[in-house]
């Protein structure tokens, strides 16, 4: 059986012609079955009755049968508020496809075919309207089919992805929108649990990203089922490509192909084959679904392992803008003026919690996201689903208030809100809080350029290398250090970098006092000059290893006296370092590491990586 997938079927009333040649295209492949996977019609008819009418006279050029979905721009005239009756797409859709519902099953003895289809959003909960939604009816129809024929494969048709499929996302559109997977405003993670449930899923199609299909990322396998992003076949292409999917079914042999409507042929971009039934695919685990990538520790039965790794946005991170909430969600804020929430466990960027200048500084501190820009500081609640802008004209964040001058860093406090360090004054600031005395404030004789919140007490380095503690109630700051670059304290140990001699030093405290425990002399670093404070980073991840930005590049120094481990595939493309866990790690213990780089071995695009140590003889 020969299967013809079509992606978003926009159109353009300046190159019908284009189209035309498409369902020329299709129908010289001698197809079975065609399935156009939504949004249909040009941009002033899309999601209306015209739309429909629009595309029908290139779909009546088919000699294939064909079994269509709605997308995304289908339902934009029906979601919400939305001014559409909502049934008018649904019941043009079903009338002139002459179709019972615009979801359901195709069977066939040996596999079968599932359609789910985008449907009106309610008008409570319709945060971004171009969402990809789908009622618990329809979800729970083609749960109870699935568990009609088990053991019987299955191939699924979606106008968006599944979350933690792992496929190429574009982060100004969908990911900045928040509806790059299915039901991401609602409830995404119940397709994920889907494809993990049920082996019977070996392939998922899906379109909406408008892309080719020779990225690395067009074709994923994740738990089982292998993802397939699908182009377009007209002028709405992000890449220039014109592309359509081809799968081939027989008895023996799987195989994807793409049909390219530039070339007008039949190309292996993007192929896949499978040597075998569709059946014999089902608890196949031949492919490997990630990029294995992992660092022997000398002298020890333990690796240092990748164990997460998803991408994120298109430009370097800030060097302050990589912050974890949870063990496996970070906030990436980057040099393109995006802050994106990142859920690396799911390989997912759920959306941005800021567009337009690269911000100053952020800090979490309990349910907020705080953020300083220009002379404003303003907060989002993390449990908002209004926390994301989804538009470059959206008004960000939920609150915002005027500081005297720019704030350049600032902390979490323990008690709520933030200490902020703006020129050289430093002070504690929660708005929110009612009531209360005036905050008390320090002034400083150099600019603070980072804060280190360490329980009741806060750590300040300044631009001058000095370091100082103040624990939030004296006048004055405590001075402790001078010419220090970087320093951190974390998890029962202090650690700093420190510039001397045209070389920097990276050495690790107790928290007993200020003796050495032991000094990690840097080679292959001497410079002229001061270098630049934002070039180094150092993280205390406890049990006494340490991580380290330098230049770029990331090293980690599992134990005193040990050589530094430097990630081998990262070369000078790190931009920020941060640790995996907000909570202090136990005595003897330890937590890894995040770091934000672009790994030109992999996929080529800037991505969020989570590293870890682990025994081998576990």
């Amino acid at each position: 059986m020969r299967i013809i997938v079509i992606g978003d079927f926009h159109l353009d009333p300046n190159n019908y012609e284009l189209t035309r040649k498409a369902m020329e295209d299709v129908n010289s492949t001698d197809p079975d079955l065609v399935i156009p996977l939504g949004d249909f019609g040009s941009r002033e008819r899309i999601g209306s009755i015209e739309g429909l009418l629009e595309v029908k006279p290139f779909f009546d050029m088919l000699t294939a049968s064909i079994r269509p979905i709605l997308g995304n721009h289908d339902l934009q005239r029906e979601s919400g508020n939305s001014y559409q009756l909502k049934g008018t797409m649904e019941s043009e859709f079903l009338r002139m496809f002459h179709l019972d519902k615009p979801y359901g099953v195709v069977e066939f003895d040996d596999f079968r075919l599932f359609f789910a289809s985008t449907e009106p959003q309610p008008v409570d909960s319709c945060y971004s309207l171009q969402e990809c939604f789908a009622t618990d009816d329809q979800f729970k129809m083609l749960v109870t089919e699935l568990d009609r024929r088990r053991g019987v494969p299955v191939i699924f048709f979606t106008h968006a992805p599944p979350i933690g499929c792992g496929l190429r996302t574009v982060p100004r559109v969908h990911v900045k929108s928040t509806n790059a997977y299915l039901d991401q405003n609602h409830e995404p993670y119940r397709w994920r649990q889907l494809y993990e449930q049920y082996p019977e899923i070996v392939m998922w199609f899906s379109a909406h990203y408008h892309l080719g299909h020779s990225y690395t990322d067009s074709h994923t396998f994740r738990n089982g089922t292998h993802f397939f992003l699908t182009g377009v076949h007209g002028t709405c292409t992000r890449d220039e490509s014109r592309i359509s999917r081809i799968i081939d079914i027989s008895s023996n042999r799987i195989e994807v192909l793409t049909l390219d409507h530039v070339q007008r042929s039949i190309t292996n971009e993007g192929a896949f084959s499978h040597d075998d039934s569709l059946s014999s695919m089902i608890h196949s685990n031949k492919w490997q679904p990630l990029p294995l990538l992992s660092v022997p520790i000398p002298d020890s039965r333990t690796i240092l392992e990748r164990s997460m790794f998803c991408s994120v946005g298109e430009q370097a991170a800030l060097p302050y803008g990589l912050h974890p909430i949870e063990p496996d969600k970070y906030f990436v804020s980057t040099r393109d003026g995006f802050t994106w929430e990142v859920e690396a466990g799911v390989e997912a960027v759920i959306g941005s919690l800021h567009i337009g200048e690269p911000l100053q500084a952020l800090a979490v501190s309990g349910d907020y996201l705080w953020l300083s820009w220009d002379n404003y500081v303003g907060l989002s609640h993390l449990s908002s689903p209004w926390r994301f802008t989804r538009s470059f004209e959206a008004e960000w964040p939920q609150q915002k208030w005027l500081i005297e001058e720019p704030v350049q860093c600032m902390a979490p406090h323990p008690d709520g809100g933030i200490w902020i360090a703006f020129s050289y004054t430093i002070q504690r600031f929660f708005p929110l809080k009612d009531g209360g005395d005036i905050p008390k404030r320090i002034i400083l004789k150099a600019k603070p350029h980072k804060l280190i919140a360490d329980g009741a007490y806060l750590w300040i380095l300044c631009e001058d290398g000095t370091l100082w503690k103040w624990d939030g109630v004296s006048t004055n700051a405590h001075f402790e250090l001078e010419d220090l670059l970087y320093f951190d304290i974390w998890g029962g140990t202090q650690a700093a970098a420190i510039f001397c001699e045209n070389r920097i030093h990276f050495l690790q405290w107790s928290l007993d006092g200020f003796e050495v425990v032991h000094r990690f002399p840097f080679q292959d670093t001497a410079i002229a000059g001061k270098p630049d404070l934002f070039s180094y980073q150092l993280l205390c991840l406890g049990d006494q290893k340490l991580a380290a930005l330098v230049q770029g590049n990331v090293f980690y120094w599992d134990r005193p006296g040990s050589n530094p481990i430097r990630l081998p595939h990262i070369q000078g493309n790190a931009s920020a370092l941060s640790r995996s866990s907000l909570i202090p790690a136990a005595e003897g213990l330890s937590c890894g590491f995040a770091v934000h780089a672009k790994d030109d071995t992999v996929w080529g695009r800037q991505q969020l990586e989570l590293w870890v140590t682990r025994s081998l003889d576990h």
